[in-house]
């Protein structure tokens, strides 16, 4: 009878077919999204003589086995409670039921690719980074800044008593847990994204905190077997500075960066407020100081950033690996293009879609031909990527890092491309997009008549 009722639902359209996907993954103990505490005591409340504990695996129990539980007066138990490897969370179950509705059988080629890489490697790997057929080396690590400009990769030592250090998982929990943002399989986004790569969904911070430690407990080895029962999004883009934690960034924001750089950004959100008519400069700079919250294994695809921006992380839990190719090498990693996007969390006009760590000589011979640096970033120390390098990453723990997209006086010219990923957060009306190119290349003269003055 059960089996008949799924068939019956699966033919009644769209919501049915969902349906009966999230029964499927229930029955294989992969969806068991535990009951919330108030469910519980709800259900406790219709057997009054009952006085014995709840136990702690109760919350992932059907409603038909704590009735029964609390009926015994807790001696019957059910006979297969929800398996470990069957626990969930809030947004996991959520990714789970998009993932169905959009029928996507499969994790991201770059997940999918890791979880074999690491199969077959060391547990320390890390330490030893290197990439098959390619040329690489390490990303030179310094205390300071050199004076001379800035024209390859480098990492820099931690700071004693750095500003963000408490900026951790469970600080974005607590005290930004009900910002609002959106988690992609893929990011950034690119505008040629299909199935999962093209996959975002809106989350709580605080909902998305419990998402990584689930993933951590149940996939920490990111076993390719689990990559659609657990599979890796990434909160990243995420401007909290805008919003909930701008008072420590009107008190902080020149203590965040590595000094020395000759970040100009300030001056030049100062010319951008001018072209736009906002009157809060330090509100539009605190766009560009970004964070990253990803799970383990969480991979950001291969691409350049975004109008000619140097960039700069700031590890401030967890590890992370870093893959970065010089400017020149676009044809060998067999560049593609895209135009900008609205309303994502981020978006790449330059990616890449080589799998780095198994690239097929079939479908990118040129590959053996790279030039390629890593560095593993650890808690505290500063990776800064000059302004067209290629890059790619991959968080080895739970991992929160704070990033800055900054323009210099070498690459000022470029800032003004940047208002497009600067709106792309918002609705904003039809007329807005069409009127902005030409606001940008007022902004771009502006910023020319600044520079020769």
């Amino acid at each position: 009878v059960y089996w008949l009722k799924l068939r019956l639902r699966f033919n009644s359209g769209l919501h049915g077919k969902v349906f009966v996907f999230q029964e499927l993954l229930k029955r294989m103990s992969l969806l068991a999204v535990p009951l919330e505490r108030h469910e519980i005591d709800s259900i406790k409340r219709r057997f009054p003589t009952f006085a014995g504990k709840v136990p702690e695996e109760a919350k992932f129990w059907s409603e038909e086995d704590l009735e029964e539980y609390f009926h015994s007066n807790g001696q019957k138990r059910p006979r297969e409670c929800a398996r470990p490897e069957g626990e969930s969370c809030k947004l996991l179950h959520k990714i789970r039921i998009e993932l169905a509705k959009r029928k996507i059988d499969a994790a991201t080629l770059e997940y999918s690719a890791f979880c074999r890489y690491l199969k077959d490697a060391r547990d320390d790997w890390y330490r030893n980074a290197r990439l098959a057929g390619a040329e690489c080396s390490d990303v030179p690590r310094l205390r300071a800044l050199p004076s001379e400009p800035l024209l390859a990769p480098l990492v820099l030592d931690k700071q004693r008593d750095w500003y963000a250090r408490f900026w951790n998982l469970e600080y974005f929990k607590r005290d930004c847990g009900h910002d609002t943002w959106s988690c992609r399989a893929q990011f950034p986004a690119f505008e040629k994204d299909e199935a999962i790569d093209s996959i975002s969904v809106s989350t709580t911070v605080a909902d998305f905190v419990d998402f990584v430690r689930t993933v951590q407990r149940m996939d920490r080895k990111c076993d390719q077997e689990k990559s659609l029962a657990f599979p890796r999004f990434a909160l990243d883009g995420y401007a909290p500075f805008f919003g909930t934690m701008r008072k420590f960034f009107d008190e902080c924001w020149t203590e965040l960066g590595p000094k020395g750089l000759g970040d100009e950004t300030p001056r030049l959100v100062q010319a951008f407020n001018q072209v736009f008519g906002y009157q809060d400069w330090m509100e539009t700079l605190s766009r560009y100081y970004r964070i990253s919250l990803t799970p383990t294994g969480s991979i950001t695809r291969l691409h350049v950033e975004n109008a000619g921006a140097h960039t700069w992380f700031n590890q401030i839990e967890g590890r992370r690996i870093f893959y970065m190719f010089p400017p020149s090498e676009g044809r060998r990693l067999y560049e593609e293009t895209g135009g900008p996007m609205k309303e994502t969390s981020g978006f790449a006009t330059k990616v890449s879609s080589v799998d780095i760590l198994a690239p097929t000589t079939k479908r990118h011979p040129l590959f053996a031909e790279v030039t390629a640096q890593v560095a593993v970033l650890y808690l505290g120390q500063t990776l800064v990527i000059p302004s067209g390098w290629w890059w790619y990453s991959v968080s080895l723990d739970p991992s929160v890092t704070l990033w800055h997209p900054f323009w210099d006086k070498e690459n000022q010219r470029h800032f003004p491309d940047s208002a497009w990923e600067y709106f792309n957060y918002t609705k904003l009306s039809p007329d807005f997009w069409v009127n902005l190119p030409s606001r940008i290349e007022t902004l771009r003269e502006l910023i020319a008549e600044d520079a020769d003055g």
